[in-house]
């Protein structure tokens, strides 16, 4: 896998600081990010990164439902109206001030993520001390500002605290490509806490030996017996949108869904192996002409 230069790092760190926060600049930043993500200038072909990265710089990235379902609390509704409220995460907790979180008693057994960002998570499996300095630090975090992820940009900071889904420590994480609400392409986590793998598998459950930035996976998944289920929910939510990821849980019996994704990886995930980029993106797009590489 090709690594990113690390004096193209040190530009785009110090071009975030002193470049306007306007689209034309955030073009211009994420133009960088991809060619030191990738080696190479993005285009028009028909190729994941590269419709994520028209997908970062267009308006569309703008429209209100990207914004509002980028938001994890505000999500949930979303989610909810589409497809019910069993399949909605619970909440124990939003915490919307740096004064709520210093007062609020955490439970003993909770998850704790900003609503504003991505990545950012604390695990309180049973009573571990809570990193508060952590967490008041998140307050001041602005998501767009780091990687010029446009739906962030004007999202209120607040701290959602919930339960762990299905009470599990580890639970099979499992995201849905969608193309114009269509399930196209499957990615499965292995161990997302303790050593990530990646698998990608087609819709029917082929393996497609291919993965996106971690290693790729050698255990093997058995296709979820609630599979169909997922697939039908993922293309309700995604109909509302061009390309998204649906991002979801499930125990074999039962699914969540976690969050809606709109720009995976920040359009700067790369394939394992390189050549799997052509033939996973060409599932993608299948049987749109408008998608085909000129």
């Amino acid at each position: 896998m090709r690594r990113p230069s690390r004096f193209l790092d040190k530009v785009h760190e110090f071009l975030l600081d002193v470049t306007p926060k306007t689209r034309f600049f955030d073009k211009q930043l994420s133009t960088l990010q991809f060619l030191n993500a990738h080696g190479r200038l993005p285009g028009n072909r028909a190729s994941l990164n590269d419709a994520l990265y028209r997908l970062k710089t267009s308006d569309e990235i703008l429209l209100p439902e990207r914004v509002l379902t980028s938001d994890k609390e505000l999500v949930k509704g979303f989610i909810r109206q589409r497809i019910g409220e069993t399949h909605v995460v619970p909440t124990l907790a939003v915490l919307r001030s740096k004064q709520k979180i210093r007062d609020f008693v955490f439970p003993n057994r909770c998850v704790i993520k900003p609503t504003h960002t991505s990545g950012d998570v604390i695990l309180r499996r049973n009573g571990e001390p809570v990193d508060v300095p952590k967490i008041l630090g998140w307050m001041d975090k602005n998501y767009y500002r780091d990687l010029r992820e446009a739906n962030y940009r004007d999202l209120i900071p607040k701290i959602i605290v919930e339960p762990f889904v299905f009470d599990a420590d580890a639970v099979d994480d499992m995201k849905v490509f969608c193309y114009r609400g269509k399930a196209r392409i499957i990615q499965w986590d292995f161990d997302r806490h303790s050593g990530l793998t990646r698998a990608l598998y087609t819709c029917d459950w082929e393996p497609l030996e291919a993965s996106l930035l971690y290693p790729r996976a050698t255990k093997r998944k058995e296709r979820p017996r609630n599979h169909d289920a997922m697939l039908e929910a993922a293309e309700r939510l995604a109909s509302a949108f061009d390309l998204v990821r649906i991002d979801m849980y499930t125990n074999d019996r039962d699914f969540l869904v976690g969050e809606i994704t709109h720009i995976a990886g920040n359009a700067t995930n790369p394939f394992i192996p390189a050549d799997a980029e052509e033939r996973v993106s060409a599932l993608l797009f299948a049987g749109d002409p408008a998608a085909q590489t000129p």
